[in-house]
Order: C-alpha cells, then sequence, then structure tokens
C-alpha cells in the first residue's frame, strides 16, 4: 500500500480543489499520477481490471499512464498531482479517522497556495501517509482479519500459501475474507498477495543480486515464465529489462 512503501518518492507538480461534474467520463491516460482525498460526493471508477466506488473521506491514488472511466455524482476534491513517482498501484483507502486526515489535506491546500513550500508540502504529504497507515492498522488490531493479513504478510514468500490456507488460520469463510480485504485495501486476497510478492521482487531486482529466476522462487513463484508474465503485465516490461535498466 502507498501508505508503507518505504521507497516511495514523488516530485509535487501542484496542489489543488477540484470540481466533479455529475456525469460520466473517459479520461485519457496522464503523465502524473493523482493523490486526492474526497471532500464530498462520490466517483464510481473503473480503472484496468479494478470497479470501485471512492465516497466522502476516502483517500485515492490513481497512478501515471493510465486511462480510466468514471461516473461522478456533484462532489469535491482535494488533489495533489505527482511526477517522477515510483508507485505504480490503484488505490481506493477507506478511513476510519476522516476528520484527522481530511484537515491535513486542507493544510496541504492552504500551505501550497500560501507560500508553496515544496519542502513544506512534502511534510504535510508524509505526514497524511503516516495517519492514514496508524489509521489502517488500528482498524485490523485484535481481529479474524488482521491475523489473516498478518499471516499473509508473514508467508506470502512461501510458494504454498494460497487462500484456503490463509482461511483456515483466521477461522473465516472465503466470502468474508473477500468483503474484508476489499472494504480494507481496495483489492482482492489473490491481488494483495501479488503485490506483495511484486513489491518484494522490485526489492530484489534493485539489489542485483539474483537471478530473475532466482528472484521468481524467493517471492513465492513456482514458474519463472509466469513470474515474468505477472510482472511484465503489472508494469510493462520484463523483471530481466527493468534489472538491466537499474544498472545502466
Amino acid at each position: 500500500m502507498i501508505y508503507n512503501f518505504d521507497d516511495l518518492s514523488f516530485k509535487i507538480l501542484m496542489v489543488d480543489r477540484f470540481i466533479h461534474k455529475e456525469g460520466f467520463f473517459e479520461v485519457n491516460a496522464r503523465p502524473f499520477s493523482a493523490f486526492s482525498f474526497r471532500v464530498s460526493g462520490s466517483g464510481a471508477f473503473e480503472i484496468g481490471n479494478k470497479r470501485f466506488i471512492t465516497q466522502k473521506g476516502d483517500v485515492l491514488f490513481l497512478p501515471a499512464n493510465m486511462p480510466y472511466k468514471v461516473e461522478y455524482s456533484s462532489s469535491e476534491s482535494i488533489v495533489v498531482h505527482f511526477e517522477q513517482c515510483n508507485y505504480f498501484e490503484t488505490e481506493n483507502i477507506c478511513l476510519e479517522n476522516i476528520a484527522t486526515i481530511g484537515l491535513l489535506f486542507h493544510n496541504l491546500l492552504e500551505s501550497w497556495n500560501g507560500q508553496r513550500s515544496v519542502n513544506q508540502a512534502k511534510s504535510i504529504i508524509y505526514e497524511i501517509l503516516e495517519k492514514i497507515e496508524k489509521d489502517k492498522r488500528s482498524s485490523l488490531e485484535d481481529s479474524t482479519f488482521s491475523r489473516c493479513v498478518r499471516y499473509i504478510d508473514t508467508h506470502f514468500c512461501d510458494p504454498e500459501l494460497d487462500i484456503n490456507t490463509v482461511c483456515n488460520i483466521g477461522f473465516i469463510s472465503a466470502s468474508s475474507l473477500q468483503r474484508s480485504f476489499n472494504a480494507h485495501f481496495g483489492m482482492s486476497p489473490k491481488q494483495y498477495l501479488l503485490k506483495l510478492r511484486m513489491n518484494h521482487a522490485l526489492e530484489l531486482l534493485a539489489e542485483n543480486v539474483l537471478s530473475v529466476k532466482e528472484i521468481a522462487f524467493a517471492c513465492g513463484f513456482n514458474d519463472e515464465k509466469y513470474f515474468s508474465r505477472a510482472f511484465k503485465s503489472k508494469y510493462g516490461y520484463p523483471p530481466s529489462q527493468m534489472q538491466n535498466s537499474m544498472f545502466v
């Protein structure tokens, strides 16, 4: 998730308040990412194979270079545009502590419209991410769902890990686990597992110590070819190309 992606980097292009008119819109791929807080209203998004509704109080991240479709009610958002952002996942984050994070977004907007200090704006953004991380962590504590998430976080490199095992560990049905993951993370358990494995793969590729085959097995994939196909589907190029480009 963007709020606990330790290697996050970005450059702020702008911070602004947007009023969304009611209606259906198709948005072409843009060269910048968007990080936003929905002040009011709602938006039903279709991005790749993801479909979700973002509502008042939600935080939304849209990566660069991804076209999408959206149907808005009359609504308002505070939006930050990033360039050179190294996070590539579409995420809609539902929050418990809406007021605190909403206030931080308003402070970010006021700061940008006032001094327009990039360092101050970045500081507020990192504070927002920290508050979101605490919000999500507290909502998971001491629950059946939290046991399932912790188990996946701990065992995602195990190629034998599957969702049935997770359900058995948490004493939860597959349908309930699916609903909980969609509510907390905006994705299915399988997508969450794949995300962890891909993030770990990026870390290992950056280290440039293991071969692509070794990285595939180290991240829980039984098949190097499947890993390469999944990686290319996600990032647009195979892992070998990315590994080579990091050290040109």
